[in-house]
């Protein structure tokens, strides 16, 4: 479910010349997938909690099969979003279960190492999603990229059904017959699809339009709503409230947030530079987002070492730091370089994602009790997709703005190029469409349109990774001064004495 996350991403160029997409259709087809997994996340765990986890996580695979199809068959732009907000659906029933299932089959410091595990395979897992879609996309079509899909999944089913059993803590918890939460499950999935939505619809439609206001207040208050209702139930909530008081959960929520602007906010338009502005094919951009990937599977897997050696808040701190440089590493690209100048900048931010993720994901989990494990990887979880919507949505929009700066109409029209056709190639710059681009432009115009191109694209990517390195400063700040080890082993330490009493 991660990899599809990242996997797309490196397609987009195709997809846009394929289907006729636009800036705005391809922010879609990513964002539609965070849309629907985002707002669906938090009562997918609290479902979990009743009724088990292993069947949720059944369907959810099922369900994400069936959009795969959908996806790879989509005969237009409408139809691939929609296979990828079905795809989001079942990615949420999957994700909010598998970290609750390995946390219900591990106690103590196992528990911790299992968690860690699953976190560094699903960081590869993401960072390993450009070089896979270049691969496929090159080789095949992009249409595989989602075909790919079927049996792997299919093989998942059978695993599950052979071998996970439903854990004991929630067998009884769903015996005990608790009341689903109807009414909080509605007002955070509308509350969470308002907010999405805005953040989704904001760069594309205008900030000020109505739907786009709409969206965001109306969100805003539903969450509001929701978190008056769940403090009202206390211990038969969907969420309680009353976690946000741990400071370690409050900081692994904002942190889950961070981190997924960071990183995979920045990286559709990191891919649209490599792309489009220097003409790198799928795979050629695979294999040059190596620089990020190999670090986080050369780290990822030191990760229990690491935080062996310092604590969890200064693990945190010094990951996020680190793409936080990464990042700004990144401001200094010219429109002239070649990628390797970008060099440094990838491998300071794989090192540090490589350094953060593994924790990151058992922050939340570690400091409630195991019954409520599939309610707090599912708080935290939201964040995620949240982060990455938010990401994608707010920094393209002042990529796009950046672009249209650098491309003004006095600008092109100096350069040769009709103003009936400017609206369309600062669209083309935009989307990474640089090859289509040149083809439409007038022989004598051409030069000099893909000059001032390149440098309107670097820009706009410079003042992306100006401002996310910004905002990973702020999380490394968060993480020094939220996150505190005696939350966490508050609740480990009792899991590992018992297990030593019992042995």
């Amino acid at each position: 479910m991660t990899l599809d996350i990242t996997v797309v991403n490196v397609a987009l160029p195709q997809v846009a010349a394929d289907l006729d997409a636009h800036l705005g259709d391809l922010q879609w087809v990513v964002n539609g997938y965070t849309l629907m997994f985002a707002a669906l996340l938090l009562p997918a765990g609290s479902i979990s909690d009743r009724v088990g986890r292993r069947p949720v996580f059944l369907v959810g695979v099922a369900v994400f099969t069936l959009a795969s199809l959908v996806c790879g068959a989509a005969p237009s732009v409408g139809w691939l979003i929609a296979g990828r907000a079905i795809q989001g659906v079942g990615g949420a029933l999957v994700l909010s279960t598998a970290l609750a299932l390995i946390a219900g089959a591990f106690t103590g410091r196992a528990r911790q190492s299992a968690i860690g595990a699953f976190s560094a395979a699903g960081g590869a897992a993401a960072a390993m999603g450009p070089l896979i879609g270049g691969l496929v996309v090159d080789g095949l079509d992009w249409r595989w990229i989602f075909y790919l899909n079927l049996p792997v999944c299919t093989l998942v089913i059978v695993g599950m059904l052979l071998r996970v059993r439903e854990n004991a803590d929630v067998q009884a918890a769903g015996s005990a017959g608790r009341r689903f939460d109807i009414v909080g499950t509605v007002l955070a999935v509308a509350g969470l699809l308002g907010i999405n939505y805005g953040l989704v619809a904001g760069p594309e439609d205008g900030w000020t339009e109505a739907g786009t206001v709409a969206s965001l207040v109306g969100g805003a208050v539903l969450i509001g709503g929701f978190v008056w209702w769940e403090w009202r139930l206390k211990d038969r909530a969907m969420f309680d409230i009353r976690l946000m008081a741990i400071p370690s959960f409050s900081g692994a929520i904002l942190l889950s947030f961070v981190c997924r602007v960071i990183s995979l906010g920045v990286l559709p338009y990191l891919i649209l530079w490599l792309s489009g502005a220097l003409g790198h094919s799928p795979l050629d951009t695979g294999l040059r987002l190596l620089a990020m990937t190999v670090p986080i599977m050369l780290v990822a897997p030191l990760s229990a070492v690491i935080q062996k050696l310092m604590p969890v808040q200064v693990v945190m701190a010094v990951g996020t730091a680190l793409v936080g440089v990464g990042l700004f590493t990144l401001v200094g690209v010219g429109p002239g370089d070649a990628w390797t100048t970008a060099l440094p900048g990838l491998v300071l931010m794989g090192v540090g994602g490589a350094i953060v993720f593994p924790p990151l994901m058992g922050l939340a989990v570690d400091v409630v009790a195991p019954e409520r494990a599939g309610m707090a990887s599912g708080m935290t979880n939201t964040f995620f997709p949240l982060g990455t919507a938010s990401g994608v949505a707010v920094l393209g929009a002042l990529f796009s703005a950046r672009i249209g700066d650098g491309l003004s109409s006095a600008e092109l029209t100096e350069l040769g190029v009709p103003s009936a056709a400017q609206d369309g190639v600062r669209e083309a710059v935009a989307s990474g469409q640089f090859e289509q681009l040149a083809q439409g432009l007038p022989p004598a115009a051409r030069e000099g349109v893909l000059e001032a191109a390149r440098g309107a694209l670097t820009d706009g990517l410079a003042q992306i990774c100006l401002i996310a390195g910004v905002v990973a400063m702020v999380g490394a700040v968060v993480a020094l001064v939220l996150i505190r080890g005696k939350d966490r082993l508050a609740v480990a330490v009792p899991e590992e004495q018992a297990a030593e009493a019992t042995a």
